[in-house]
């Protein structure tokens, strides 16, 4: 069975006591654990959403607009909007602007209310106080209940009721995309002003005390791509109705819709500890964690007890022992771990502790590192601000270390860090030609200084997928392969992704080997589509000034589940109205525009699940992100909805079927 893997360092060695969370986050540009764990939540539940970069951009400003749409997504109402659209309730909200739906039924439903003077002010930043409204609004309090004042009693209110745990209590502070996301999360755990549970909302049904295993996992049946939970003693899957991976291995409550599909999840504040087995015996792991023979164990997709399995976990690579609100152990499951055997870095020494003699950890690139006892010796030998490489073992932890050198490190650049492709993250000041979202080559340039530059150099060899040979020098196992299309920002794929047999050079923008003389990094142009954020189409135009000329723009965004994306500059030709896709660049324009092919009158039988399609006796894959669309009530829905609202459908795909043809809309027809 998959596992999916848990991006976490151990500390010395042992393990990495965590609370609640335990998964890597989606979003590379949001460096603050607790930000992290707030848009993870939200982003599986649909109420937020990152930008086409695949960065959160945390720190961003939200606009009146926005937030209503949030208020909306969070209330549950997402489905409710269409029936708002087409109005005009305020003169600067008018009945196609993007969020007068929202707004429409944030007004109406009594969430928000406009400046009194008939307009809204849909392009203002929404101050902390509007929002800390909202959300007791959301959560039943009326004006009786708060108090008079406003927004003293509703601040008041809601620092009281942790709303404002990591957001800025002046009222009239410009609420962030973070702030907002830390805001809508506390809101979740709050029982409303009857007493009722908030998250009740947003769900059919749930289940709690739940631990979210896995994601992606192959069910007990041979079923792919369900979520697997251990709960009341027992191991089940279920299908997903929402992206969960940043969640993997949690504990807290599964969110079921009305079909029993897993629609979002919320962790709680339980500990969980993450180890490396060294020892096991029949009631103890590493000598230090008791464990009674009763205790279930979870190894793949078989639910045992400790005492029927306590000899084999020394073979297990991890082990994730979770506890109960009563600090009682109730699971313990095999799960796998990142490795980071034999990486090497190179960067400036930029602290130690607790002290540059014997050190327990030291700081490089922006990372706080454990030393092992091996290391201490050579580590000794240096100061702070002094260039060194350092060696890590398969748990993160520096064993060796030698004056400057020279390591070659690539990753994909975000706001201050780079996310390397052994797995970890640099940060620093960063300096260099290259945008949010491109693939770099990264150097440190100084204490707490990188320097990035974009990768270039191409390729003369084929890429050979089946073989995994680019030419004739063999890939890693742990390869990382990119795509993008033309100056676009990158995306990870994987080689399954990959349609045809081969990729010629010509679409190959770059390459590097390990000190194996493997192929450990790949960059791809444009060969399976995934660089492209896919949807319905919409082509206008941007006149601005500047320099006492006046210049008009062509401009495109694009719709789907989502929402809508901003709207990016083009100079590509694109069509209005078309189901298509579009490619960003790390400068915000549209470098890359698709129109999607489509093949009407699909029937129910020429699916395979939600796998693929047979289109003119081809089968076609369906994307993992590939979205639905109701035609009827023009709203964008899940696949299993879609499939299951008509007969007969409009495929939406790009390449050629037989080639390389995917799967990107699905439409009822």
């Amino acid at each position: 069975m998959k596992r999916k893997l848990l991006s976490l360092l151990t500390v010395a060695g042992l393990c990495l006591g965590l609370t609640g969370y335990a998964g890597a986050a989606t979003f590379p540009d949001v460096s603050d654990a607790g930000t992290a764990l707030a848009v993870e939540v939200l982003s599986g539940l649909g109420i937020v959403s990152g930008g086409s970069d695949g960065n959160y951009h945390p720190e961003q400003g939200l606009t009146r607009a926005q937030f209503c749409k949030l208020a909306v997504l969070a209330e549950g109402h997402g489905d409710q909007v269409s029936g708002s659209a087409y109005r005009t309730l305020f003169s600067d909200v008018t009945a196609d602007h993007w969020a007068a739906p929202y707004i429409n039924l944030a007004c109406e439903e009594g969430l928000v209310s406009g400046y009194g003077n008939g307009t809204f002010g849909p392009d203002d930043p929404v101050t902390v106080g509007q929002a800390v409204t909202v959300a007791l609004r959301l959560l039943g309090y009326t004006t009786d209940q708060v108090g008079p004042f406003w927004p003293e009693d509703y601040m008041a209110l809601g620092e009281r009721l942790g709303l404002l745990d990591g957001v800025s209590g002046d009222p009239d502070h410009a609420l962030t995309r973070g702030e907002a996301a830390l805001l809508l999360y506390a809101l979740l755990g709050q029982s409303d002003s009857a007493g009722k549970d908030y998250i009740d909302n947003l769900c059919t049904s749930k289940v709690e005390n739940a631990v979210l295993l896995d994601a992606d996992a192959q069910s007990g049946d041979g079923t792919e791509g369900m979520v697997e939970v251990y709960a009341n003693q027992n191991l089940s899957w279920y299908e997903p109705a929402a992206e969960l991976d940043g969640l993997a291995g949690s504990r807290g409550t599964l969110l079921l819709d009305q079909s029993g599909r897993v629609s979002g999840f919320l962790p709680d504040d339980t500990v969980c500890y993450t180890i490396i087995p060294e020892s096991v015996t029949a009631n103890r792991i590493n000598g230090s964690y008791a464990v009674s023979g009763t205790t279930p164990v979870v190894l793949g997709d078989t639910l045992t007890t400790f005492e029927n399995c306590w000899y084999d976990l020394t073979d297990c690579p991890q082990l994730t022992l979770y506890y109960n609100q009563s600090g009682n152990l109730e699971l313990v499951a095999a799960t796998e771990r990142t490795t980071y055997e034999g990486v090497t870095l190179t960067g400036y020494y930029e602290a130690a502790s607790p002290n540059p003699s014997t050190p327990d950890a030291i700081t490089l690139l922006g990372m706080e590192l454990a030393v092992e006892e091996s290391a201490v010796s050579s580590l000794s030998a240096f100061s702070v601000g002094d260039k060194i490489t350092v060696t890590l073992d398969g748990d993160g932890a520096v064993v060796s270390a030698a004056a400057g050198g020279q390591t070659a490190l690539y990753g994909v650049l975000g706001e201050g860090q780079v996310e390397l492709t052994c797995g970890l993250t640099a940060r620093g000041t960063v300096s260099g030609s290259a945008g949010a979202g491109d693939l770099v080559k990264v150097t440190a340039s100084g204490v707490g200084e990188l320097s990035v530059s974009q990768v270039s150099g191409g390729s003369s060899l084929d890429l050979n997928v089946s073989g995994r040979t680019l030419g004739a020098i063999p890939l890693a196992d742990n390869v990382r392969i990119y795509e993008r299309a033309g100056a676009s920002v990158v995306t990870e794929i994987s080689l399954d992704d990959i349609q045809t047999a081969t990729v010629k050079a010509a679409d190959i923008d770059f390459y590097a080997t390990d000190g194996d003389g493997r192929v450990s990094v790949l960059l791809l142009d444009d060969v399976t589509g995934s660089a492209y954020t896919y949807g319905l189409l919409t082509v206008g135009s941007r006149t601005e000034s500047g320099g006492g000329m006046s210049y008009t723009n062509r401009t495109v965004k694009v719709e789907n589940s989502g929402g809508t994306t901003q709207e990016y500059i083009t100079g590509q030709p694109a069509s209005d109205g078309v189901m298509g896709g579009i490619a960003v660049s790390s400068e915000g324009k549209a470098v890359s525009i698709m129109t999607l092919s489509e093949a009407e009158s699909v029937s129910q039988s020429a699916f395979e699940g939600l796998d693929a399609v047979v289109i003119d006796g081809v089968r076609v894959p369906i994307s993992d992100t590939a979205q639905g669309y109701n035609s009827d009530t023009e709203r964008w829905v899940t696949l299993s909805q879609a499939r299951a609202y008509s007969d007969t459908f409009t495929v939406y795909y790009s390449g050629a079927p037989g080639v390389d043809a995917v799967v990107r809309v699905i439409a009822t027809e």
